[in-house]
Protein backbone atom coordinates (compact mmCIF):
# COMPACT_ATOMS: atom_id res chain seq x y z
CA UNK A 1 0.00 0.00 0.00
CA UNK A 2 3.15 2.09 0.39
CA UNK A 3 3.90 2.20 -3.17
CA UNK A 4 0.67 3.69 -4.03
CA UNK A 5 0.92 6.09 -1.63
CA UNK A 6 4.17 7.14 -2.88
CA UNK A 7 3.06 7.29 -6.28
CA UNK A 8 0.33 9.15 -5.48
CA UNK A 9 2.77 12.41 -4.16
CA UNK A 10 3.77 11.94 -7.48
CA UNK A 11 0.36 13.12 -9.34
CA UNK A 12 0.39 9.58 -10.68
CA UNK A 13 -2.36 6.48 -10.12
CA UNK A 14 -2.84 2.96 -11.24
CA UNK A 15 -6.09 1.22 -11.86
CA UNK A 16 -6.17 -2.09 -12.73
CA UNK A 17 -9.69 -4.21 -13.83
CA UNK A 18 -11.45 -7.10 -15.55
CA UNK A 19 -12.07 -6.45 -18.94
CA UNK A 20 -15.44 -5.63 -20.32
CA UNK A 21 -14.99 -9.17 -21.78
CA UNK A 22 -15.24 -11.32 -19.10
CA UNK A 23 -15.33 -14.22 -20.38
CA UNK A 24 -11.49 -14.13 -21.59
CA UNK A 25 -10.80 -13.45 -18.23
CA UNK A 26 -8.50 -10.75 -18.89
CA UNK A 27 -7.32 -7.28 -17.33
CA UNK A 28 -6.14 -3.78 -18.42
CA UNK A 29 -3.86 -1.77 -16.08
CA UNK A 30 -4.05 2.16 -16.55
CA UNK A 31 -1.71 4.50 -15.30
CA UNK A 32 -3.38 8.14 -14.66
CA UNK A 33 -1.70 11.58 -14.25
CA UNK A 34 -3.13 14.35 -12.28
CA UNK A 35 -3.17 17.64 -14.80
CA UNK A 36 -4.93 20.56 -14.27
CA UNK A 37 -8.18 19.43 -11.74
CA UNK A 38 -8.42 16.04 -13.89
CA UNK A 39 -6.59 12.60 -13.47
CA UNK A 40 -5.96 11.92 -17.29
CA UNK A 41 -5.13 8.60 -18.73
CA UNK A 42 -1.15 8.41 -20.15
CA UNK A 43 -0.42 4.81 -20.36
CA UNK A 44 -2.55 1.75 -20.96
CA UNK A 45 -2.22 -1.83 -21.38
CA UNK A 46 -4.26 -4.85 -21.81
CA UNK A 47 -4.69 -8.16 -22.51
CA UNK A 48 -3.45 -9.61 -19.27
CA UNK A 49 -4.05 -12.94 -17.72
CA UNK A 50 -4.24 -11.96 -14.04
CA UNK A 51 -4.92 -8.61 -11.62
CA UNK A 52 -1.57 -8.95 -10.27
CA UNK A 53 0.26 -9.43 -13.82
CA UNK A 54 -1.33 -5.74 -14.70
CA UNK A 55 0.23 -4.02 -11.51
CA UNK A 56 3.58 -5.61 -12.13
CA UNK A 57 3.46 -4.16 -15.84
CA UNK A 58 1.94 -0.89 -14.14
CA UNK A 59 4.65 -0.49 -11.73
CA UNK A 60 7.02 -1.41 -13.95
CA UNK A 61 6.58 1.68 -16.11
CA UNK A 62 7.04 4.10 -13.50
CA UNK A 63 10.00 3.07 -12.32
CA UNK A 64 11.48 4.69 -15.65
CA UNK A 65 8.33 7.27 -16.11
CA UNK A 66 9.09 10.92 -16.17
CA UNK A 67 6.01 12.48 -15.21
Amino acid sequence: MEKLFNILKRNLWIEVSPSMDTKSNEWIAAVYKYKEGEWMPELTEGNFRTAQDAYLWAFGQLDNYEA
